[in-house]
């Protein structure tokens, strides 16, 4: 008599190649209570209440891991350490002040249980909320910020209800730990922004870098120039990345696609740029919008630059 308890299909099912490991076995399931201290973690946000339009960020964190299963994990050159998965934050999405309360203390948390954190969201306006989590968990560091993004998001807004993905960096730079001339911006791209915006970016003294300026210089050499700056007489690092700065040849699934943005060996090469900065406390990865993203090559991308990312953690 056969063995109803015994699998039907064994020995039929492909079986993973131990010799050729691929990238989702290094986003390992954290066990409540494993210490945090000096750890790599990825933590996503799954919530897109600040995007004017095309919602569907919301569900970006789940596909840039999904994509992970296009890459292996060695580049070449370097293995890629493992990181810790702490999931998603349940958020809710119809209470935009209550979900970023619950984004700020979530990022507080994990700075201060001493995590180098990498997020995964979601629409841009997190990465304000994340950066007050920051400033909370250590009020003392002098923060420097490097964004590659289309848009300067520097909007005005009424109050914490009115928070939007146009929002993050006018928020980040209302804290203590960061100002204006430890900005820097990286994929501005024409047609874009405002002149009001645009005016009180440059009187704020963000250092700005268009396309056109890594199109005439180089992605590396680009931001290299915008890490000086930036970092010169701060304490650490934070490299918040928005998918629509790259070209929607490359990220049509995205909450703002332009025309005229970066290449993807550009992404590729600013990121690697930054992420290798030895002050770099986190990172985030922002507006990758699935239902505008038919055939997968923006989430593939961001996971690229997750990876890209991960591999420069020691």
């Amino acid at each position: 008599m056969s063995d109803s308890t015994a699998d039907p299909l064994a020995g039929l099912r492909a079986q993973p190649d131990a010799r050729d490991p691929r990238a989702p076995t290094l986003l390992q399931p954290w066990t409540e209570g494993e210490p945090l201290d000096g750890r790599t973690v990825v933590l996503g946000f799954p919530y897109d209440g600040g995007i004017p339009s095309r919602p569907g960020a919301r569900f970006g964190p789940r596909a840039i891991r999904e994509a992970l299963a296009s890459f292996g994990t060695y580049d070449g050159e370097r293995h890629v350490p493992p990181a810790l998965d702490l999931g998603d934050v349940a958020l809710p999405g119809m209470n935009g002040a209550d979900a970023h309360a619950r984004i700020e203390a979530a990022a507080r948390q994990v700075f201060a249980a001493g995590a180098r954190p990498v997020f995964l969201g979601g629409d841009h306006g997190i990465t304000g909320s994340i950066i007050r989590g920051l400033a909370a968990a250590r009020p003392e560091i002098g923060l420097a910020v490097v964004n590659v993004d289309a848009h300067l998001d520097v909007r005005e807004y009424d109050d914490e209800a009115h928070l939007s993905s146009g929002t993050p960096f006018r928020r980040a730079m209302e804290t203590p730990i960061v100002d204006g001339a430890h900005v820097a911006m990286i994929g501005i791209r024409r047609f874009a922004n405002s002149q009001y915006y645009l005016d009180f970016a440059t009187s704020a003294g963000v250092r700005l870098s268009p396309v056109e300026d890594v199109e005439k210089h180089g992605a590396v050499t680009v931001t290299k120039a915008a890490l000086y700056r930036a970092t010169a007489g701060a304490d650490a690092l934070y490299l918040s990345i928005d998918m629509d700065a790259a070209d929607a040849a490359f990220a049509p699934g995205v909450s703002a696609p332009g025309t005229g943005g970066l290449s993807a060996r550009e992404m590729i090469d600013v990121v690697r740029t930054a992420a290798a900065d030895p002050r770099l406390v986190a990172a985030d990865i922002m507006e990758t919008s699935p239902p505008y993203d038919p055939d997968g090559r923006t989430a593939r991308l961001a996971a690229r630059l997750l990876l890209e990312i991960l591999a420069a953690r020691p």
